[in-house]
This record gives C-alpha cells, structure tokens and sequence, in this order.
C-alpha cells in the first residue's frame, strides 16, 4: 500500500534518538502537496522519511523512502533510495544513489551519483543518473539550491530532468522555506512540468506546498530521495 515504504523510514526514524551513541546522525520526516495551477484534478501528496547512518564522521549510509497518492488516479507509487556517501568536510559531501521506482505492476531502477555543499551562504545540490528497466534506459539529473535570509526564513528552488528515447520531461520551480526554532519547516514553491513525447510538447504550472521535520545532529539525511516521481510532482 501507499504507506509502506515511508512507514519503514518512520519507524527508522522514530528510534533514532535511542541509536544515536550507535552512529545515527539524522532523519526526518515529511508530507507535501503537489496540484497544477490550471485547475484540473490531478495533483498528489508525498509522505516521506529517511535516516542517515555515520561512520567516523567521513563516510554514511542513508535511506529514503516515499509514497505517492496522486488524486482522482486509482493508483499509487512508491520510491526506495540507498545512498553511499562521503563527506570531504562539514560543507561538502560525494556519494553514490540506488534508487527503486514502483507504481502498479511497473518498476524501474535507478543509479547514480551526486553532491552537495555550502558556497557564499547557499546550500547546493545536483545527482546525475541513469533509469534502468526492461524496455528502455534513460538519464535523470536534477539540481538544487537553498539560500538562508534571517528569522528562520529562506529561499529554494530546483530543477530535474528526465530523458528516455529522445522524450524528454523537466520541471523547474522556486518558493520559500520558514524554519520553526524548535520545530518543523514549512515550504512553498511554484514551478512549471514541460514534455516533449513523441514530438509534442506541453507544459503545465503547478504549486508545492510541504512540511518536514529532522532529527539528529545532523538535522535530516545529507540526500533525499532520488525518482522519476520527483520529477512529475504529483504525477
């Protein structure tokens, strides 16, 4: 069901206190929900969660999961995401993803790479990967960016891309993030998906609106998850 795979990284999660002395450095927790500005009834909402495992502070494992609910779709999906990751200094970090897609009956694998780091008062991400499946490869990359202003206030934006056969699918979008002192952090984003399938192209704009939590000294995992989901918010 829906639940399954962010439900694994709860519980996970919610032990993390307990199992910090034994190296667990950071979780979290999160819920948003995904709707096109044009009005339709598509649109979704994600549960997620993770939990980041440390070893002599230079070298973590970390998993991701998160569950799908697109409405009026009678069908779910589901993201697991493994990562292998070193930290060359408490600004930067490297690693390796595996990642599992799974909606209905269908699955694709996914396996890359990716980093982040702290430059002139910003957060920036990026991973580069390729989709695996039985009927066709593609390459998935994506890119992100915080930038913290004062009084728990910030601003954020990202983009992914996806390309399968010469199809391609992208989305783009920029919002604001409110962290709580002691608390969860709130976000809202505005973006727009844009295809070109089979030499038709479309577009739509859509809103984000989320919460997370994060435990541990680290607050969160170092990498999120890693999907084609990701790339179509809510579908």
């Amino acid at each position: 069901m829906i639940y399954k795979a962010a439900f694994a990284a709860t519980v996970l999660v919610a032990a993390s206190s307990a199992a910090t002395a034994q190296g667990i450095t950071g979780g979290e927790l999160g819920i948003e929900y995904n709707a096109p500005t044009n009005g339709s009834d598509f649109g979704g909402t994600t549960y997620s969660g993770g939990v980041e495992y440390g070893f002599m502070q230079t070298f973590s494992l970390s998993a991701n999961a998160a569950g799908y609910k697109p409405d009026n779709i009678d069908t779910t999906a589901s993201n697991i995401t493994l990562h292998g990751t070193y930290h060359l200094s408490s600004a930067a970090s490297v690693g390796g993803f595996y990642a599992h897609d799974s909606v209905d009956d269908g699955d694709v694998d996914l396996l890359g790479i990716e980093g982040g780091t702290e430059f002139m008062g910003g957060d920036f991400g990026g991973y580069l990967g390729r989709t695996v499946s039985e009927d066709e490869n593609g390459t998935i990359f994506g890119v992100d960016a915080s930038y913290a202003l004062r009084d728990g206030f910030g601003l954020i934006g990202n983009a992914d891309l996806l390309t399968v056969d010469g199809d391609t699918l992208s989305q783009i979008s920029v919002g604001a993030e409110y962290q709580m002192e002691v608390g969860p952090q709130f976000y809202a984003q505005v973006g727009r998906i844009s295809g070109d399938v089979d030499g038709q192209s479309d577009g739509v704009g859509f809103f984000t609106v989320g919460a997370k939590v994060a435990f541990g000294a680290s607050r969160g995992t170092t990498f999120t998850n890693r999907s084609i989901f990701e790339v179509l918010p809510g579908f």
